[in-house]
């Protein structure tokens, strides 16, 4: 496997021997829209010091542990191989991986909002991915204080502490990217970027994930949810009555499907990503259920596609969603709940910081960054009507 390098990668290892030669700013930040190769371009940069350094200890964080497994540090492993290292040598401690490259050591972990896992030994080298996403000024600063090169990435959805505290304070070399300055963007994520520019209703998407510019996503439907503690989603799996909300698509929308269970006394939404996939054929999705549900569960599916409930119901208890009001009142509805979601269900953060309003005062939001809140939807718009069942799908 041969590394693919692009102009962020050059950009960012440049940047980096200037601050490690002490010739340019100690702070190095790459601002980007989607898949302009920000993360990994960071990633292989800060290995291609390491390979060849004297002994140096760095930090791989970001908000929380299992969000750093899921795009990081599975990143980094891909990036180790393509360099031709022995990723069972290297690494150790799956849980909270530890990597020796060389004589240095790179270790990982999720802040989690907390001050105090910022508290702690220094180190040459930090890395902070999607610098935006939970972490406070705060905890920055203690993490940025005790580092001698930090490496920040994010998308620029709005602005934070970084536009007021940091950009007007430090001197700090920031490199802008968007999806043109990675030539190898998989044909299908490209075209998924592309078919939204041009339209009005994704403009400032557009601006934010196409061109990488800073923008604001305006008129959140939902400004209700939060990341779970941990063990509280378990906790509230045990003690209340769960089900599984599911919503289908092909491409580029995937097919998406959630565990949740609903606490009305005390108004809380505990949702688990499970299944946020593309290109599906319908023994995919048959198989893919088969990881979380028996044949008994209760899932909630979309009535649009009746072929797929009545295959899918001869495996589970598929149950179309009955539609009745519109879908702007059952948002309201859901807004009166607090949302708390899994720290890995990582496309249903996404999702809930990105669904808006097209259209607040009509009550019309955009069709986009929706499928596992329609799944969501569906799953609290049955259990609402206070009906005994409908019976399996036919």
């Amino acid at each position: 496997m041969e590394p693919k390098l692009t102009n962020v990668f050059h950009r960012t290892g440049e940047a980096l021997i200037n601050a490690v030669n002490g010739t340019g700013p100690r702070l190095i930040i790459n601002q980007g829209g989607q898949g302009s190769s920000k993360t990994y371009s960071t990633l292989q940069a800060i290995y291609n010091y390491l390979k060849g350094a004297p002994p140096t200890k760095t930090t791989l964080c970001s908000y929380a542990l299992p969000h750093l497994k899921q795009g990081v540090i599975s990143d980094f492993d891909n990036i180790l191989a393509s360099f031709g290292e022995n990723i069972g040598e290297i690494k150790s401690a799956p849980s909270q991986p530890i990597y020796k490259i060389g004589e240095s050591i790179v270790n990982c972990y999720g802040v989690e909002g907390n001050l105090a896992l910022a508290h702690g030994p220094r180190r040459k080298i930090l890395f902070i991915n999607e610098c935006n996403r939970k972490i406070t000024y705060e905890v920055f600063d203690q993490l940025f204080s005790r580092s001698q090169i930090t490496l920040l990435d994010f998308n620029p959805d709005s602005e934070f502490w970084l536009h007021d505290k940091v950009l007007p304070n430090f001197p700090h070399v920031l490199i802008k990217s968007n999806f043109l300055d990675n030539p190898y963007l998989p044909e299908n994520e490209m075209a998924n970027i592309l078919m939204k520019k041009d339209k009005p209703e994704f403009a400032n998407w557009w601006r934010v994930y196409g061109l990488g510019e800073l923008g604001k996503l305006e008129g959140g439907v939902f400004q209700n949810w939060r990341y779970a503690k941990e063990g509280e989603i378990d906790k509230a799996f045990k003690e209340l009555s769960t089900g599984f909300g599911l919503d289908y698509g092909f491409f580029p929308d995937p097919d998406a499907m959630s565990k949740i269970a609903i606490d009305r006394k005390r108004k809380i939404i505990y949702v688990r990503e499970c299944i946020y996939k593309s290109n599906n054929g319908t023994q995919d999705l048959i198989n893919q259920i088969s990881n979380y549900c028996s044949k008994t569960d209760l899932i909630i599916a979309e009535s649009a596609t009746p072929r797929t409930n009545k295959d899918l119901g001869e495996h589970y208890n598929i149950v179309p969603v009955r539609k009745i009001k519109t879908v702007v009142d059952w948002l309201r509805e859901l807004q009166n709940y607090e949302i708390v979601i899994c720290a890995d269900s990582y496309n249903l953060a996404r999702e809930l910081q990105n669904y808006v309003w097209s259209d607040k005062k009509a009550g019309v939001p955009v069709d986009a960054f929706n499928h596992l809140i329609d799944g969501l939807r569906y799953y609290y718009m049955n259990t609402s009507m206070q009906k005994k069942s409908w019976g399996r799908a036919n």
